[in-house]
C-alpha cells in the first residue's frame, strides 16, 4: 500500500497539540490581546462537514465539503454562493486545497476507492488530472499565479516525493534522501517553494527549494520542524519542535532567522499554516480547555479567531485584506467552513 499522507504536517503538528507533558524549555506566551474578529459560517454543500482551505486576494475562498453521505466535492465560495468543481469521470471524491489569484485551484481528485491524483481546475468546469510520479497517489497543496503546482506523489509502492508541475509535467524535487514523508507545501510568486523532508535518519526538516536546489531550515531546538507557507517576500511560516517535544509556530523572515511566535495563553502547542505579504500570519494552536483554536499573528500580537460556537476551529490561510479562512465546529459538533475578518 502506498505510504503518501494526505496531511502529514497536520498530522504531525496535531499530535504535537495533543501532548500532555508539562512546559519545560518554552518562549514566552505570545502577547495576547482581543482584535476586532468577525466570523462567516459558510455552511457545507448540503452535507455534514465542510472546510474552507485557502482564500485568494479577491475573497474567493477553495474547499471541500459532503454532498451527501457518499460524496465529497471541492468548492470555490465567494459571497454567500458556492460553486462546485467538477470531479473526474466516476468520482466520487474531490478535495480543494490552493487557489491562486486568478481563480485556478489544486487538490486531489479520487480515481479509485483508495488511489487519488492530484488535480487541477484551471476554470470553474474543467478539470485537469496532474497524475503522479509512478505509485498510485498524488496530492496538490499549491498553486501561484504562474499557473505552477507543488505538492506530494508516490514513486512506487514504498516511497514518496516532493513535486513541481508545470507546462503538463510533474518533477520531483530533491529531498534529504529519507524513503517518505516528503512534501511541498506552498510556493511564492518567485517559485520559491516550501514544505518538509525526511532525513535518512528518520528526521523531518522544514525545507526550500530555490531553483530546485534544497536547503534544510533551522529548529526551534528539537530537531523537527515542517515549512507551511511562504509570502512573496520570502517569509516562511511553520511549526517546529522545541527541547521539551512540544511545537510552536514560528516564523523565518527573509535573510533572518527562525522566530518563535509562541502561543495562545494557557495553551502549549500550535502552528502557522499561512502569510501574506502584510506579515499577517494564521495557524492553530491549543487554549487553555485544550482543544485548538485558529488563530491570527501580527507584530508580536496573537489573537484568538475563536469558533462558531463548538470548541474546536483552525485557520489555514489568509490574504491582503486580512481575511482568514479555515474551519470550526458548530454547536453540533460538526466542522463548517468560515472566513474571519481581523481588523487591527
Amino acid at each position: 500500500m502506498s505510504r503518501l499522507r494526505l496531511t502529514s504536517f497536520i498530522a504531525l503538528a496535531l499530535a504535537a497539540c495533543n501532548e500532555t507533558t508539562p512546559k519545560a524549555i518554552t518562549a514566552p506566551d505570545a502577547v495576547v490581546q482581543t482584535a476586532t474578529v468577525t466570523k462567516r459560517d459558510i455552511g457545507t454543500l448540503g452535507g455534514t462537514n465542510g472546510y474552507a482551505m485557502a482564500i485568494n486576494d479577491s475573497n474567493q475562498v477553495a474547499g471541500h465539503s459532503d454532498v451527501s453521505s457518499s460524496s465529497h466535492k471541492a468548492f470555490i465560495w465567494k459571497g454567500g454562493h458556492f460553486t462546485i468543481l467538477p470531479n473526474l469521470a466516476g468520482s466520487k471524491t474531490s478535495v480543494a486545497n490552493g487557489i491562486n489569484s486568478k481563480g485556478q485551484v489544486v487538490g486531489y481528485v479520487s480515481i479509485t476507492q483508495i488511489n487519488f491524483h492530484a488535480s487541477l481546475w484551471r476554470t470553474p468546469t474543467t478539470v485537469q488530472d496532474l497524475g503522479t510520479l509512478g505509485g498510485p497517489r498524488s496530492i496538490a497543496y499549491a498553486i501561484n499565479t504562474a499557473g505552477t503546482v507543488v505538492g506530494a506523489s508516490d514513486i512506487n509502492q514504498y516511497q514518496n516525493a516532493p513535486f513541481i508541475w508545470r507546462n503538463g509535467t510533474m518533477t520531483a524535487l530533491p529531498t534529504l534522501g529519507g524513503p517518505d514523508d516528503h512534501a511541498a507545501f506552498a510556493i511564492n510568486a518567485t517559485g520559491v517553494i516550501v514544505g518538509q523532508s525526511e532525513t535518512s535518519l528518520g528526521k523531518h526538516r522544514a525545507v526550500r527549494w530555490v531553483n530546485g536546489v534544497i536547503t534544510d531550515l533551522e529548529d526551534l531546538g528539537g530537531g523537527m520542524a515542517f515549512a507551511a507557507g511562504i509570502n512573496d517576500l520570502g517569509d516562511i511560516v511553520g511549526g517546529s519542535r522545541l527541547p521539551n517535544n512540544q511545537i510552536h509556530a514560528f516564523l523565518i523572515p527573509h535573510g533572518g532567522a527562525m522566530k518563535d511566535l509562541g502561543v495562545l495563553a494557557g495553551g502549549v502547542s500550535g502552528q502557522a499554516t499561512g502569510i501574506n505579504n502584510q506579515g499577517q500570519i494564521v495557524g492553530f494552536a491549543t487554549t487553555a480547555a485544550g482543544p485548538n483554536h485558529g488563530f491570527s499573528w501580527k507584530n508580536g500580537i496573537m489573537t484568538d479567531l475563536g469558533t462558531l460556537g463548538g470548541t474546536f476551529s483552525q485557520a489555514n490561510g489568509v490574504n491582503k485584506n486580512g481575511k482568514v479562512a479555515g474551519f470550526s465546529h458548530t454547536p453540533a459538533i460538526v466542522n463548517h467552513g468560515v472566513v474571519w475578518t481581523v481588523t487591527p
